[in-house]
């Protein structure tokens, strides 16, 4: 539009100066009038060089300018892409870690669940093991207890447990300090078999010391044959 308007300017100065010769004529010779029309003539060829370059400069500046701005547009949308997709994938990031957060705590709360389980189960097996007279043998009804036992310990490591030896009053007191040993110490090579790990065990022996039953007859007596087995920690 610019350029439009500066060879319409151009034009009219032309046919103005152009006129102004003509009409002139009148008051010069021809030969002043050949010379002025020469004049006007080159006026005229100068301006519209001028409008031409003038033009031509324009064209290329809005050529210029169009390129600029297609290219900051692009800049634009690229740069509006880039961070999109990093949105993306900062939105990806947080929903796979939340995942990630949630199936670790579903696990633990299972694990934790199943420990609890296992607790509650070795808590309610038998925890005393009762011997015949004079004997360390263990009795095949008291296996399957143990087993249980074992189970646990083997499965939480961190567990461990005493083996507490006794013994009836009948016998010295150092015999039956000795005969609470054996019957611990079968206990404990009963469970280092199923799988326990010999450091989560501890034997001691009390031998008479400790009775559950202070009566003397044979009731009372074989109570007090016994292995306790006591939880330090579960």
């Amino acid at each position: 539009m610019q350029v439009g308007n500066l060879n319409k300017v151009i034009a009219s100065s032309v046919l103005v100066v152009f006129l102004a010769a003509c009409s002139s004529t009148g008051e010069t010779t021809d030969a002043t009038s050949s010379t002025q029309a020469a004049q006007a003539a080159q006026a005229a060829q100068a301006a519209a060089d001028a409008a031409a370059l003038a033009e031509s400069q324009a064209l290329e500046e809005a050529q210029a300018q169009a390129q600029a701005e297609a290219e900051a547009e692009a800049e634009a949308e690229a740069e509006a892409e880039a961070q999109a997709a990093a949105e993306a994938t900062e939105q990806a990031a947080q929903e796979a870690a939340q995942q990630a957060a949630d199936e670790a705590a579903a696990v633990a709360q299972e694990l934790a669940h199943q420990q609890q389980q296992a607790q509650d189960a070795a808590q309610a097996l038998a925890h005393v093991i009762y011997f015949d007279f004079d004997q360390s043998t263990i009795k095949a009804e008291f296996r399957t207890a143990l087993n249980g036992h074992a189970a646990y310990l083997s499965q939480n490591p961190s567990a461990k447990i005493v083996l507490e030896g006794h013994a009836d009053e009948r016998g010295t007191r150092e015999y039956n300090i000795a005969l609470g040993e054996r019957r611990g110490n079968a206990v404990s090579r009963y469970l280092v078999v199923q799988g326990v790990s010999v450091d989560a065990i501890e034997v001691v022996s009390f031998g008479e010391e400790r009775p559950v039953n202070s009566g003397h007859d044979s009731a009372s007596w074989a109570e007090n044959r016994r292995v306790e087995i006591r939880y330090i920690n579960y």
